[in-house]
């Protein structure tokens, strides 16, 4: 792991990631993990995040 003192510049700020990511259920007719991961081969730092639904939150509800 590779950590960074410097802040980052305003025109780091202004450019947004992007990422391509794919999605499986435990069980596609009662769900109750979600595993969400990146649509390419490439190696990223976190190679896949799995919420459970208990407690994941609607983005309705965020809002």
């Amino acid at each position: 792991m590779s950590t960074t003192t410097t802040p980052p510049s305003d025109t780091d700020l202004d450019e947004t990631p992007e990422f391509e990511l794919d999605c499986l259920y435990d069980d596609p007719d009662d769900p109750s993990e979600l595993t969400i991961f990146p649509s390419d081969l490439q190696q990223s730092v976190t190679e896949w995040v799995t919420a459970d639904r208990s407690a994941a939150v609607s983005l309705d509800e965020l809002r």
